[in-house]
């Protein structure tokens, strides 16, 4: 395993890219046994004031205004993708081009069509790409996975989980 520190950067800084960039900040203190460290590279997002902010307060090396400075960074390894859905695959798909490894937030993409040419893009690359799947073992949606399984009316196709989150809430707003 390669000791060399892997380079990382998010692309979008608004409330979810912040927990992209926490974790990446935070990734040695859980996962540090044996594993390369992080190396805090670079955030990107197109309101200037967002990235300087989040670069300095995540203690990123650097801001940047446009996505494909990223993508042209030689010192990056590894790119979360969190910026609105509609812009995921020409993104993901420049950063896969240039050999980057890709975390992109859910959903994947708009369309299945968009989907598609995005994994399409992946394969063969020998690069990791994937989707941030949060919630996927949290304990309330974990429960209502497995008894999907166990369902008596038939086949249980899909499955919903609830949560108390108060992510993203303001007091004048519903």
């Amino acid at each position: 395993m390669s000791t060399r520190p892997i380079g990382v950067a998010v692309i979008g800084a608004g409330m979810a890219g912040r927990a992209h960039l926490n974790g990446y900040r935070q990734a040695a203190t859980l996962y540090g046994a044996g594993l390369p460290d992080v190396r805090l590279v670079a955030v990107a997002d197109a309101y200037e004031p967002f990235a300087q902010d989040a670069a300095r307060r995540y203690g990123f090396e650097r801001a940047e205004t446009d996505w494909r400075a990223i993508v042209e960074a030689d010192d990056i390894d590894a790119v979360s993708v969190v910026v609105a859905n509609h812009l995921h695959r020409e993104i993901v798909e420049a950063l896969l081009a240039a050999g980057k490894h890709v975390l992109c937030e859910k959903p994947l993409a708009p369309s299945v069509a968009d989907a598609r040419a995005m994994v399409a893009a992946a394969e063969g690359t020998g690069l990791v790409a994937a989707t941030g799947f949060t919630f996927r073992r949290s304990p309330p949606s974990t429960p209502s996975g497995s008894r999907c399984g166990k369902a008596r009316s038939g086949r249980c196709s899909t499955s919903t989980a609830t949560t108390g989150a108060t992510t993203g809430t303001t007091p004048t707003r519903p």
